[in-house]
């Protein structure tokens, strides 16, 4: 039986895909590069991330009904096939960010492959429900957070310095604001993951407007974050700090009896992570073993789970060479199998309308 997603659902959805990962460590390495003038990054790839959506979808519903078609060509299994190895880099990738973030914070003392383990068992159980299930745990959750960052600048109010946040424009500005762009782009460019899921949402006509809205959402609370915590921290601590907007949160303190609040926000972003990485898995089992588009068993989702948890500890022998990888090398390979799925879906959008 196929499963229905809302126009709504799918715009959360695209917000949570794109912004669950990239708040982690994301700020510090664009920060690094354009200092106290990072939050205007996110104005800068914003267009040029919807530009390439309006070019994907084209006109009326044809890139809708390109995924839709019963006969699967070999160009739906060449975009299944890149799909899937471009969300098995990012599944590794925010795997093990999101398990050093949870023994660095939170369990010290618990070996990281025991929390990858135990991480993978939960992400089984929710993407082998379905991804109706995962939807309606990923738009309760994103709301709960969506609001709870919201309120951030109000409860930092006190902390909050405008000169930390105030443009300094000099000869290098046009440059690194330029280099941050491209390193946040790939991060971006994951909305393109969706073009898979077009079949799935009940109202076609309201797809491409529900996917603007959802980037435009993701983007808009990354550039909160952003700009919240330079403004609380600085651009020196930002730049310098793994994880800066958990340290920026550490800074809240309403009153003497509230002044632990960090905990708590944490708790309310886990499970917008694993909702992320749930939706990722079952992508790539769909991916993979669903080239056909008919149902196939959930047997294969469980080795494949366990294998992704493996390859996340052994490929990264500590924090400091998945940081590389994230920063370095996912933003060429990110960009180019993004340019590439792009250009398989205009594709196939071009070749759906000439057949009709």
């Amino acid at each position: 039986m196929k499963q229905f997603i809302s126009p709504f659902q799918l715009a959360l959805l695209v917000a949570n895909f794109i912004f669950a990962a990239s708040l982690i460590t994301l700020p510090q390495i664009l920060t690094q590069i354009s200092n106290q003038n990072t939050w205007m990054v996110p104005f800068l790839v914003y267009p040029i991330v919807v530009v390439l959506l309006l070019i994907g979808f084209g006109r009326g519903n044809k890139a809708q009904s390109s995924f839709l078609t019963e006969q699967k060509s070999s160009l739906h299994h060449l975009f299944y096939i890149t799909l899937g190895l471009f969300l098995i880099i990012i599944y590794i990738r925010d795997l093990r960010a999101f398990v050093d973030f949870t023994s660095r914070a939170l369990l010290p003392t618990t070996p990281i492959e025991v929390i990858a383990i135990l991480v993978s068992v939960v992400l089984l159980y929710i993407s082998s429900a379905g991804i109706e299930v995962v939807t309606r745990i990923t738009v309760i959750q994103f709301i709960v957070l969506g609001v709870t960052i919201l309120s951030l600048p109000f409860m930092l109010l006190n902390e909050i310095e405008l000169s930390h946040i105030t443009p300094i424009f000099g000869a290098d500005t046009v440059q690194d604001l330029s280099k941050s762009s491209f390193e946040l782009f790939p991060w971006m460019g994951e909305c393109l993951i969706f073009f898979s899921l077009l079949g799935n949402v009940t109202a076609k006509k309201r797809v491409r407007r529900a996917t603007i809205i959802g980037v435009s959402t993701g983007l808009f609370l990354l550039f909160l974050l952003i700009i919240t915590s330079i403004a609380v921290l600085g651009e020196n601590i930002v730049s310098k700090s793994i994880y800066p907007n958990y340290i920026m949160i550490q800074q809240i303190n309403i009153t003497d009896f509230m002044d632990r609040l960090d905990l708590i926000i944490v708790i309310i972003w886990m499970p917008v992570m694993l909702s992320k990485l749930a939706l990722t898995l079952y992508c790539i089992h769909r991916a993979f073993f669903n080239l056909n588009g008919r149902a196939t068993s959930n047997l294969l989702m469980t080795p494949l789970s366990l294998l992704l948890a493996v390859l996340a500890i052994i490929l990264f022998e500590n924090n400091t060479v998945h940081l590389e990888f994230s920063f370095l090398t996912w933003t060429i390979i990110g960009i180019a199998m993004e340019c590439f799925l792009l250009i398989l879906i205009i594709v196939l959008r071009v070749r759906t309308k000439d057949n009709k």
